[in-house]
């Protein structure tokens, strides 16, 4: 008896999600990431670089949900960055900057949306990499780039955990999980499918390139607000009780409402 044996070869391909590209996506999105706190609360915020206009400097934002904002006391906040030393390695640089003037607020909120924004000046050795305005999505490319089932990197601190003492984000996956998410004025914001908790509010939704035949440029396509979850309260005559159980899902608001703040900017 005869046996062939047939040999298949199988194509391999290397999409963007699964080589370096996805790294450095990552790596860049986390270089503008930074957690901001009051000491007793804190939530995520991210540095976007605001071209000049005219002979004018840039200048530097600093992008969260208005909530955030809201929630820190005090006239100041401590943004977590970071500095590198000489042999490669990176330690904590806690800023204080003005959020509040006694009762005068000095951030810009949108007025439809959970968003805010405030000019910031760096301190000179912080190292930070602020993503360029261009590189948020505006509301014309939504509905080709939000596509059911999309791959994005979220740069966050869950329930105010640090990557490490330098004061990283911690880089989570998602999937876009919400179809159509456009256009954006009637669908300002989409949902993904990760696990969301207190601490996300503000993180950036960072578009995963899936073309890996030239280089890409990152895409900011949304920015985190909270979470689907289900709430059961039952009652006896000796208890009553609230349970909140987390659905796994994020909710996210487009970048076009984000560049509309940055827009208004105090």
């Amino acid at each position: 008896m005869k046996i062939l044996i047939t040999l298949l070869t199988f194509a391999c391909f290397a999409p963007c999600w699964g080589s370096s590209c996805l790294a450095n996506e990552g790596l860049a999105m986390m270089q503008a990431t930074f957690r901001l706190t009051d000491g007793r609360t804190s939530g995520t915020a991210w540095l976007v670089s605001i071209p000049s206009k005219k002979d004018t400097p840039g200048k530097t934002a600093v992008v969260t949900a208005a909530h955030v904002f809201q929630n820190l006391k005090g006239e100041s906040a401590t943004l977590i960055l970071r500095k590198k030393n000489g042999d490669g390695s990176f330690e904590r640089l806690e800023h204080r900057f003005g959020i509040r003037e006694k009762s005068n607020t000095l951030w810009t909120q949108h007025s439809q949306h959970d968003i805010a924004a405030i000019k910031i000046v760096l301190p000179a050795e912080a190292d930070v990499t602020p993503i360029p305005l261009k590189q948020l999505t505006d509301a014309e490319s939504a509905a080709n780039t939000l596509l059911p089932a999309q791959r994005c990197l979220i740069p966050t601190f869950p329930a105010q955990m640090e990557g490490n003492r330098a004061g990283w984000p911690v880089l989570r996956n998602a999937t876009v999980a919400s179809f159509p998410n456009a256009p954006v004025n009637r669908h300002p914001q989409f949902i993904l499918d990760y696990n969301a908790f207190g601490g996300d509010s503000g993180a950036p939704v960072v578009l995963v390139q899936q073309n890996s035949n030239s280089p890409q440029e990152l895409k900011i396509v949304g920015m985190i607000l909270g979470q689907h979850r289900q709430t059961d309260r039952t009652i006896t005559p000796n208890e009553e009780r609230t349970v909140h159980t987390s659905l796994g899902l994020g909710i996210a608001v487009h970048t076009a409402f984000i560049r509309e703040t940055i827009d208004q900017l105090k």
